[in-house]
């Protein structure tokens, strides 16, 4: 009897963890890349110096529907997903008919984007961004619960 007392608990207990359970994944940005410009048709009597290649640092994130070449660039709100308030938020599901959506993250002293496609599953996202001794860092959070309150 304890055994089946037992298991069904357990089972219970499954149940409710499964329901409260916010499907949610993170896609960081890479905090620094290195970058190496080529310069093409060099004019007469100009040379490149030796300075090979730099060091861009992350600045910033943006969400884009359909190919971001296209400039499809969402504009965030403030709002909340699953109770929690964000500053910079994204509903990535509300143009069903232009998939996928993507996160672009842009680097300072460079015009390089490095971009990824966002889960089709999700229903919002948000920024968060973090400042610490090596740099600005930059997370987008994707959860397939919608946002709330826009503004």
């Amino acid at each position: 009897m304890k055994g089946k007392i037992l298991s069904v608990t357990a089972a219970i207990m499954a149940w409710f963890s499964a329901v409260f359970f916010v499907n949610a994944y993170q896609i960081d940005c890479p905090q620094n890349i290195k970058v190496k410009e080529e310069v093409e048709n060099m004019p007469d009597g100009w040379e490149v110096s030796d300075k090979d290649s730099l060091s861009s640092s992350f600045h910033s994130m943006i969400v884009y529907y359909d190919n971001p070449s296209r400039m499809g660039v969402l504009k965030p709100a403030k709002g909340t997903v699953a109770g929690k308030k964000h500053e910079l938020i994204w509903e990535v599901n509300y143009h069903t008919d232009v998939e996928p959506y993507y996160v672009s993250c842009a680097y300072s002293t460079s015009r390089i984007e490095l971009i990824k496609k966002i889960d089709s599953s999700m229903k919002s996202c948000w920024a968060d961004y973090f400042e610490d001794e090596q740099g600005k860092r930059g997370t987008l959070t994707c959860s397939t619960s919608e946002a709330k309150d826009l503004h």
